[in-house]
């Protein structure tokens, strides 16, 4: 259960912008001093859980370092803050990353010789058991305490192998599975550990020392005694919820929960509301920190490999250019296409109806044509006006008139409307006569359509120009054509 925060514990000062690092003589104080702002203040920010803030802080920071000369940068200072996102990738479960980012640490430490490359072996190890892989985990270990005997500081060689043990110890317990013969070997070396010390053992030896004691506990339960195991683990959370750290307590609680259960203690039920409780919340801010790490991490590697992606990004905003033109022109072809037929369409659907105005008029003129002929040779067969009275004009039919009102406003929209609007005192016999010579009937046909007479006509275009209140000079043919849309007829 240690956390990343006590590796980063040290300081986070450097991003390395390609595979490796150099010693530096000098580098621009201004440029340093900006950027270990810049990470001061992004790991405080962490460590106060403000993870959001603190990784733009420490983004930030990078942009700075990448501004700065490649061997402005210490070897130790990259090892540390490569090793240190290796384990911020770990807790937001990004175990792949983690173990490259870790890779380059290690690979830097050994090559340097750092003292700090038993730490960062650690680490990997604890990046492996995190995504289940046990053998790498005991092989990282294995070479972090062969890297630990080079340590020249004395104390610091004794708290790395003191974490070894304890990180040994907290997996055989936490898995008794894995070997049970262990169990009890496992439980010895963290009794040990925490007598060892009057402080404990390690960088936070508060929390540490409460960890080991639950474990400790929870070996005890397992070796089957609850009595002496139990207590401890309370005790163990007890400074958890003190302390106010709630992955710990939620670890913890769970352990606490499957001790309960083998001992069959009936104190199970009690913990189990503060369980899910803490673990719904603990899910939520886990979810969180792989959002969180899924940016930092493409933030991290897109400043270490911007010179190899460069190509690539050019030739591939290069095809999208040219998918989007292509696509583009498609679209705007297709718009075009449609618009051309929808203008086709549009334009036999008002020759349709133009024709349809043309055959009704005409069938009407052409009846009422006849009925004249009729009519005169009757009168010449025949003196009697009875006769001429038997075959009256036809004047358009309620149907016909409605189909030809219809057709007409189709063709000319809103011409009547407009015509009704300024000139209120139209009578229906009105708009008929405007609609046809909005058509450019001649009188003759407009007098055969309506059936009536041509003097009937021409005194109801002269009505009509006192209604328009037209000047002499003006044309009542051109005044009315003048109004319909577009100022013309749709004519082939």
């Amino acid at each position: 259960m240690t956390g990343w925060i006590c590796v980063v514990g040290m300081v986070v000062s450097a991003v390395l912008a390609g595979s490796g690092c150099s010693r530096v003589e000098s580098a621009p104080e201004e440029g340093k001093a900006e950027f270990a702002k810049l990470s001061e203040q992004g790991l405080e920010m962490c460590r106060k859980g403000n993870y959001a803030e603190g990784l733009e802080l420490l983004h930030d920071a990078n942009d700075r370092l990448a501004a700065m000369p490649p061997d402005s940068v210490n070897p130790t200072e990259a090892v540390m803050f490569l090793g240190n996102l290796a384990n911020l990738y770990s807790r937001m479960g990004l175990h792949e990353e983690a173990l490259a980012t870790n890779g380059e640490a290690t690979g830097i430490a050994d090559r340097e010789g750092l003292d700090i490359r038993a730490d960062v072996w650690r680490m990997r190890g604890l990046v492996y058991k995190n995504s289940g892989q046990t053998d790498s985990m005991f092989a990282c270990l294995d070479r972090s305490r062969e890297r630990s005997a080079y340590i020249a500081d004395e104390d610091y060689r004794r708290n790395v192998r003191q974490r070894l043990e304890a990180d040994r110890a907290y997996f055989f317990i936490e898995n008794p599975g894995y070997a049970p013969d262990s169990v009890a070997g496992a439980r010895s070396r963290l009794e040990r550990l925490m007598a060892d010390s009057e402080s404990g053992y390690g960088h936070e030896p508060s929390r540490q020392n409460s960890t080991a004691r639950l474990l400790v506990g929870r070996a005890y339960v397992i070796a089957g005694d609850a009595e002496r195991g139990l207590p401890m683990m309370n005790r163990a959370l007890e400074d958890f919820r003190r302390s106010g750290d709630t992955e710990s307590m939620e670890w913890g609680l769970q352990l606490l929960a499957q001790s309960y259960a083998a001992a069959c203690d009936c104190r199970l039920t009690s913990i189990y509301q503060e369980t899910a409780m803490l673990h719904d919340s603990i899910i939520q801010g886990r979810t969180a920190n792989r959002l969180l790490g899924m940016d930092f991490r493409y933030r991290t590697s897109q400043l270490q490999r911007d010179k190899e992606l460069l190509e690539d990004e050019l030739r591939i905003k290069r095809q999208r250019i040219i998918f989007i033109s292509v696509i583009a022109v498609l679209v705007v072809a297709g718009v075009t296409a449609m618009s051309i037929m929808r203008h086709r369409n549009h334009r036999r659907q008002l020759r349709l109806k133009q024709s349809n105005i043309d055959n009704l008029l005409s069938e009407r003129i052409a009846l009422n044509a006849r009925i004249e002929e009729l009519n005169r040779a009757a009168l010449e067969s025949d003196t009697s006006a009875r006769r001429h009275e038997m075959l009256d004009m036809i004047l358009l039919e309620r149907d016909d008139e409605q189909r030809f009102r219809k057709t007409f406003s189709d063709l000319y929209p809103g011409f009547i409307d407009r015509l009704r609007r300024e000139y209120p005192d139209l009578t229906s016999g009105n708009e008929l006569l405007c609609m046809l010579i909005a058509l450019n009937r001649r009188n003759d046909e407009i007098a055969l359509a309506l059936g009536i007479s041509r003097e009937s006509v021409a005194t109801s275009r002269y009505r009509l120009r006192t209604r328009f209140n037209l000047d002499k000079g003006v044309e009542l043919n051109d005044f009315i054509q003048s109004r319909l849309p577009g100022g013309r007829i749709v004519r082939e």
